[in-house]
C-alpha cells in the first residue's frame, strides 16, 4: 500500500511539473486566462430609447474576457456580434489578436434575451435597430 501512494504521489508531481511547463509554452494564440463575466442591463424598445426612459426589462448578458500572454497593460479589442449571433468566426478573430498579444471580450447581448440569431427576424431587436430611418420614425409618432 505505502508503494502504490508513493508511486501515485511521484506520478502526480510528475503531470503537474508537466502541466505547469505545458502553460508556459502555450502557442501565443491561445489566451494565458478566460473569464466569463456577467453584465445586469436593460431591455427596452426603440422609443423608450430615443426618449430616455430608464426603465425596461431587467436582462443578464455576458461577455468572454480572454487575456492575451503578455504583462503590464494590454491593449482590449471588443467583439459584439452582428445578426448571426457568435459562432466559429469569433474564435478567429479572438486568435489573431491573441497573437499579437491583444486581449479581447466578446459580448453577447442575445443570449440573456432569449436570441440566437436576427438574420430573419430583425424585429427581435426593436423595429429600429437595423435601420436609423425607422428609429426616426419611431420618435416622430
Amino acid at each position: 500500500m505505502k508503494q502504490y501512494i508513493t508511486s501515485f504521489l511521484v506520478g502526480f508531481a510528475i503531470a503537474l511539473t508537466q502541466s505547469i511547463t505545458a502553460a508556459d509554452t502555450l502557442p501565443k494564440d491561445i489566451a494565458a486566462r478566460v473569464e466569463a463575466i456577467p453584465i445586469q442591463t436593460l431591455t427596452i424598445s426603440d422609443e423608450q430609447f430615443l426618449k430616455g426612459d430608464a426603465y425596461g426589462r431587467p436582462t443578464t448578458i455576458a461577455g468572454v474576457l480572454r487575456i492575451a500572454q503578455r504583462s503590464g497593460r494590454l491593449p482590449l479589442v471588443i467583439l459584439v456580434a452582428g445578426s448571426g449571433g457568435f459562432n466559429a468566426n469569433a474564435d478567429v478573430w479572438d486568435r489573431q489578436f491573441e497573437t499579437m498579444g491583444i486581449s479581447t471580450f466578446a459580448m453577447d447581448s442575445f443570449a440573456g434575451r432569449g436570441i440566437v440569431s436576427t438574420i430573419v427576424d430583425q424585429s427581435q431587436l426593436g423595429p429600429g435597430m437595423g435601420c436609423p430611418h425607422a428609429a426616426a420614425e419611431a420618435a416622430a409618432t
